[in-house]
């Protein structure tokens, strides 16, 4: 032989590469799922990247494939087995949705499976797996349009809600992520294998994980839409989001009505069970017709046994939603009423009868049946839910003790619920300050919610009223005037909607402390801005400086015009005496007991004036009547002293 004849020889493996090449190719170009977009000769474990269509467009989602062909025999369950290092399957797992292909050449036949399958079948047999340097891969599943088409919904879903979890957490300002944290559903996998995958889907129905199934939704009808019943769960999640105003998808509860009549019609399950959820689909929806019609055929044959009364239950409850829903409000409470007869702990009912009594005047019975709410794993009502309209009734109801425990309650889970910081506030605002003791505890929720949220003028605001209610009421506050002031006035210049009635309480706040002078100021800037509504403060403080002739012009329009009350026509009458004006003096106080005969310093002062102005005949009159109203008064005690030292 002649030396030069001796060539490398072709090695088998070339040629059963290139056989799983191009059936692979052929397999994946056939059909409308993949592009096959990069072939890696570095053989690290990737020697394909497929990326998935979305009908004409590309999604720039791939899937990695390690090929591999082979000639060997086939097992006794028709099954194909290759031996792969176990480097490469770590390779692989890198990647999500990641598979083997393994084309056999004597049988022509193209198998794939999942790199994650291969990994969950080694880790049940426990961990010795991992000290091996070869693993063997078992293929029984055609790589087949069915495949492909399974695959291309998969990747796609777990791609989209991978983009856009990625993007909502980018997007999202920084001093909003402790929220976002709290109210972000699990991020869960779902597996490739069948059985599996509807294992965890019933699993995470069965816990109330609702959003997380919604979140999932794609990925589980990748896996299981072709599974009879297999996406059963993954609607009932869907449907029970909108009955408890979730956000929800409403192509997909369409879908699953359409599913549960099939169902119906071909008598599979509990009949009753499904016209209930095809009754809460109906809620969703707000299709109440609908609605009405299915609970009415779910409660007939729910009622029959005691061992399908909690769903009868909560079919009555449900009803009585829909007739709220269209205002027929006493059969509504019917409803509720009748849930609880089928089971008397349903949370759920509980709570809407309270509603239902509150709307209706009845805030104690109200209470009553928020109290029979517990917190239950199989129900719907949030606890929290619970504690804000406890919270809601006990300000109504004048308790502003009760209501603040129950906003201690919240507190607790405001990084979950993003309503409460700011129901909570509304509350404290509107309710919160109707005491002392009450304005103690508001001023103890401003400091916590300003901790929370430093930059929110309206708690600074809320926080400094508190304060000047307790000083008004001579209980200890925790800042003096110089310092409300201050702090005020920077609210004023921040652009508060109310600077008029921020001034007028530095006045008053001024005022109490028996600062005249700088009250008058305050006083004079909230009139400068609404004089019609704050006239008669700086009045009075010009009267109590004794700044009659300026205080006149100012007092006047107020008692004849703007606030035309007893008081306003007292503050004229001193001013009408501190600048001479007897006449004007005594008609003003007579003005004053004509709109309030019970004004005791009214009639006092009026005797004063007659008294002064030397018509003590008239003013023993006025002087003898104001005893006789008001006998215990200081005034009529020290005229009674000068009438028995007169005649002493």
């Amino acid at each position: 032989m002649n030396p030069l004849d001796d060539l490398p020889q072709r090695h088998n493996s070339h040629d059963t590469g290139e056989a799983a090449e191009t059936a692979f190719r052929n397999a994946v170009n056939n059909l409308n799922y993949f592009v096959i977009q990069r072939e890696d000769r570095n053989d690290y474990g990737t020697d394909i990247q497929i990326e998935a269509r979305k009908g004409d467009a590309m999604t720039n989602i791939r899937v990695h494939v390690q090929l591999k062909g082979t000639e060997s025999t086939t097992n006794k369950d028709d099954s194909v087995s290759i031996s792969v290092e176990r480097t490469n399957l770590n390779y692989l797992l890198a990647q999500p949705n990641s598979v083997y292909v393994c084309y056999h050449l004597p049988s022509k036949r193209l198998l794939v499976r999942y790199a994650e399958d291969v990994y969950r079948e080694y880790e049940h047999r426990g961990g010795a797996w991992m000290q091996q340097s070869n693993l063997t891969v078992r293929f029984f599943q055609p790589f087949d349009e069915h495949f492909q088409q399974q695959l291309n919904a998969r990747v796609i879903a777990s791609g989209t809600a991978g983009r856009d979890r990625r993007l909502l957490w980018t997007g999202t300002p920084p001093d909003k992520l402790s929220a976002l944290v709290q109210r972000s559903n699990e991020v869960i996998e779902v597996p490739v294998d069948e059985e599996q995958a509807l294992k965890v889907l019933e699993e995470l129905y069965e816990v109330g994980k609702d959003s997380t199934i919604s979140n999932c939704f794609d990925q589980f009808a990748a896996v299981l839409g072709s599974v009879p019943h297999g996406m059963l769960f993954a609607y009932l999640a869907e449907i029970n989001l909108g009955i408890n105003a979730i956000p929800f998808d409403r192509d997909r509860i369409i879908e699953g009505v359409k599913f549960l009549d099939e169902m119906i019609e071909k008598q599979e399950g509990h009949p009753g069970s499904i016209f209930y959820c095809i009754g809460n689909a109906g809620l969703a929806l707000g299709n109440y017709e609908m609605a009405q019609a299915a609970y009415y055929n779910a409660l007939k044959l729910l009622r029959v046994t005691p061992e399908t009364y909690e769903l009868a239950a909560r079919c009555c409850k449900n009803w009585g939603s829909v007739l709220k829903k269209i205002s027929r409000m006493h059969e509504a409470r019917n409803a509720y009423e009748g849930a609880l007869k089928f089971d008397p702990d349903l949370g759920e009912a509980h709570l809407a009868l309270g509603l239902w009594h509150r709307q209706h005047g009845n805030i104690s019975l109200a209470l009553k049946h928020l109290d029979n709410v517990i917190q239950q794993s199989n129900s719907a009502v949030q606890m929290s839910t619970v504690h804000g309209w406890r919270m809601t009734l006990f300000f109504e109801s004048g308790d502003t003790e009760g209501a603040f425990r129950e906003i201690n309650n919240l507190i607790g889970e405001a990084k979950q619920h993003e309503w409460i910081w700011p129901c909570c506030a509304r509350h404290v605002a509107q309710f919160g300050v109707t005491s002392a003791d009450s304005a103690r505890k508001a001023l103890i929720f401003w400091r916590q919610y300003l901790r929370e949220h430093p930059k929110y003028s309206r708690a600074e605001r809320e926080r400094l009223l508190c304060n000047w209610y307790l000083h008004s009421r001579g209980a200890p506050c925790e800042i003096d005037f110089q310092g409300f002031k201050t702090a005020v006035v920077q609210l004023i210049e921040n652009g508060d909607s109310s600077p008029a009635f921020l001034w007028d309480r530095i006045g008053h706040f001024a005022q109490d402390d028996g600062d005249w002078e700088e009250a008058e100021q305050a006083y004079r800037k909230a009139y400068q801005i609404e004089p019609e509504r704050y006239g008669y403060c700086l009045g009075t403080a010009l009267n109590l400086l004794r700044r009659y002739s300026e205080a006149l012009p100012i007092l006047l329009p107020q008692a004849e015009q703007h606030l035309p009350d007893a008081m306003s026509w007292f503050q004229v009458a001193q001013a009408r005496g501190g600048v001479g004006d007897i006449e004007g003096c005594i008609s003003a106080y007579e003005k004053a007991i004509e709109l309030d005969d019970s004004y005791d310093l009214a009639w006092f002062n009026l005797g004063g004036v007659y008294w002064n102005n030397r018509q003590t005949e008239k003013a023993g009159e006025i002087w003898r009547e104001a005893v006789r109203r008001f006998p215990n008064h200081e005034i009529a005690k020290k005229l009674l002293q000068d009438l028995l030292s007169r005649s002493a």
